[in-house]
């Protein structure tokens, strides 16, 4: 399989196993990194850091292989430049089957608290505040954590 990009003054072919010789490398499948020159700026870039900054909630949806993880990298390293604390967390790694309620919000928070700057002393009190609020609904401790732990963290 060959592909062939153009670029400003040459062409640049790419087949299985080789590397691209120029600096514009092309990516198939899975975020760029932050600082890819190939990364094509568009308007909801704009549109989405500052709703972002504004403090709104905000979703992306598009199809697959349309730029979404590397919309994120970028949103996420622009907000981070500003003191902004962010995390981004794979749902799909916590899993879904053959884990209770419990166990799957105990796994969000965890992951939480891994991805933003909590200290490893509030890292190690999640387990013993979870236990202690049982007696609380999952969303509320949910919630409860992210308000007394996390935010008073960070």
């Amino acid at each position: 399989m060959k592909y062939e990009q153009p670029t400003t003054n040459n062409q640049q072919l790419i087949t299985n196993n080789q590397q691209p010789t120029t600096n514009n490398q092309y990516q198939i499948g899975g975020s760029l990194p932050a600082d890819a020159s190939t990364y094509v700026k568009r308007p909801a870039d704009e549109e989405l850091y500052e709703a972002l900054r504004a403090g709104e909630f905000c979703y992306v949806l598009n199809s697959r292989q349309m730029g979404k993880s590397s919309l994120r990298v970028k949103t996420m390293q622009r907000l981070q430049a500003e003191g902004f604390a962010c995390v981004a967390i794979d749902i799909t790694a916590i899993g879904s089957q053959n884990i209770t309620p419990e166990q799957w919000y105990l796994g969000f928070l965890k992951s939480l608290t891994i991805g933003l700057p909590v200290s490893i002393s509030g890292r190690r009190k999640l387990g013993k505040w979870w236990r202690e609020r049982e007696n609380l609904s999952l969303l509320q401790r949910l919630n409860d954590f992210i308000a007394e732990i996390l935010l008073a963290e960070i």
